[in-house]
């Protein structure tokens, strides 16, 4: 028999008034899978290159792809959609980056780039990259917001694929031919209603002006990259690269 004041049977409980409660109304945390099952059918039905003839080009900054757990995993899905329809594929990212998206990579996990802990120091090793394949003419579509992948545009078709407009750097916006937003593509994939998707605006967008040749010298590049050297100062290869 208990003794009065002494804690009740019932006060190991956590009560929750369900007057009070509100359910998320994030679709990714209600159905994580079919949200990344919709967001890959769009990217199917809406490639972020637009003409076959010429090499498709993927550069993921991972550093950029941060998001709630539920989203985060729905964005590696999405990577992964992207790399299989592009002819060359090149991730990077901070090693706690790398190291949480590996597992979900899926046959892209062991060509992704760790680098140490430092600023725009993935940005570098993506653009390495690019320059690294020695193509001349190429459509290539950056997963970055960050402005360093304005240098892209000198002579590319660029495709910039934003994890979110609000932090979309404004020299990149600019130069970009194409603009994806994974924010709202995510809210169109699964037809949420239009006040929630007029909140992160269309899904995509595309300059109105002629599109310029996607033929990029090679000249070109390596002045940028002699300037990003000069600004920098020489790299150090990171750990197993």
């Amino acid at each position: 028999m208990g003794i009065g004041g002494g804690q009740g049977e019932w006060d190991d409980y956590e009560w929750i008034r369900l007057d009070a409660w509100v359910p998320s109304d994030d679709p990714a945390e209600e159905n994580p899978d079919a949200l990344e099952a919709a967001l890959a059918a769009w990217l199917t039905r809406h490639p972020a290159w637009t003409d076959r003839a010429l090499p498709r080009v993927l550069l993921v900054d991972l550093d950029n792809l941060r998001a709630d757990p539920a989203r985060w995993k729905v964005r590696m899905a999405a990577m992964v959609a992207l790399a299989r329809q592009a002819d060359h594929a090149s991730f990077a990212g901070q090693r706690g980056a790398v190291r949480r998206a590996k597992p979900r990579l899926a046959e892209f996990a062991s060509s992704v780039q760790a680098v140490p802990d430092g600023s725009d120091l993935a940005d570098h090793a993506l653009l390495d990259a690019a320059d690294a394949l020695g193509l001349e003419a190429a459509q290539v579509a950056v997963v970055s917001n960050d402005n360093i992948f304005a240098e892209l545009a000198e002579g590319w078709s660029l495709t910039v694929v934003t994890p979110g407009r609000a932090a979309l750097s404004a020299k990149l916006r600019q130069v970009a031919d194409r603009l994806l937003d994974l924010e709202s593509l995510e809210e169109a994939a699964l037809a949420v209603p239009a006040s929630r998707k007029a909140a992160t605006g269309t899904a995509t967008s595309r300059k109105t002006t002629p599109r310029k040749t996607a033929t990029r010298k090679a000249a070109t590049r390596r002045t940028a990259t002699s300037a990003r050297t000069k600004a920098t100062g020489p790299r150090k290869a990171p750990a197993g690269r």
